[in-house]
């Protein structure tokens, strides 16, 4: 499917803790579906800038993220979240675009940690924790939409998803295969000192983060 685009004329990035910010866009989709899109912008010592999940680039949030360093990594962190990536790609060139098969860890480790979770044979997704903010970011593997039209509450409420921090069902019958893969990450997730959590698509989850995280994917508890 090919999002387009809502016009924003609110704050172009929104700071969600200590060299961390967001930027919450909304997408529309056939049938008039319209999903939140948020991407994580986060800087290190050196103000290089990573982009994680970008939404569009319009002249605003191209003036915020100038001001606040330089953009370094462009990260679509999986195979569904590269579409609005070619005008970054444009605008800064030498930035580099990262995806789920090639990730510069060495150049993160010690600001940013990632983990690259192999949801099914021909599909990942970059995942991480911001060691400055305790923020474990997350793309679709759990959506957290409180707020949306009549249509868009409708199927979020059918893929058990509506205003709850959760993978969708969808994303379960789909995506969510590799219950090695996914032991692996919520055992991961679990072992980093996260106070809050971000996702793609829908609002921050602040409160009770680890115990909505537990929750969330208690499938895949290991025995």
């Amino acid at each position: 499917m090919n999002p387009t685009p809502v016009a924003h004329d609110g704050i172009p990035l929104t700071s969600v803790g200590p060299s961390i910010w967001r930027a919450d866009r909304e997408i529309k989709l056939p049938f008039g579906i319209t999903l939140p899109l948020s991407m994580v912008v986060m800087a290190n010592e050196h103000r290089q800038l990573l982009l994680y999940s970008p939404t569009l680039l319009d002249d605003a949030t191209r003036a915020a993220l100038d001001t606040l360093g330089t953009v370094r990594w462009i990260v679509s962190p999986n195979p569904l979240h590269g579409h609005f990536v070619a005008s970054y790609r444009r605008i800064y060139p030498d930035a580099d675009y990262v995806i789920p098969t090639q990730v510069p860890t060495k150049h993160w480790q010690s600001w940013f940690d990632t983990l690259i979770v192999e949801t099914r044979d021909d599909y990942a997704e970059i995942c991480g924790y911001h060691h400055a903010s305790r923020t474990l970011i997350l793309s679709d593997l759990a959506f957290n939409v409180r707020r949306a039209n009549v249509g868009t509450r409708y199927l979020l409420r059918l893929n058990g998803a509506w205003r709850r921090f959760t993978p969708t069902r969808l994303q379960r019958l789909l995506v969510l295969k590799n219950h090695s893969a996914l032991k692996t990450f919520r055992r991961w997730a679990l072992d980093q000192d996260f106070s809050q959590i971000s996702v793609s698509h829908g609002a921050m989850v602040t409160d009770g983060a680890a115990l909505a995280f537990k929750r969330a994917f208690a499938l895949w508890q290991s025995s």
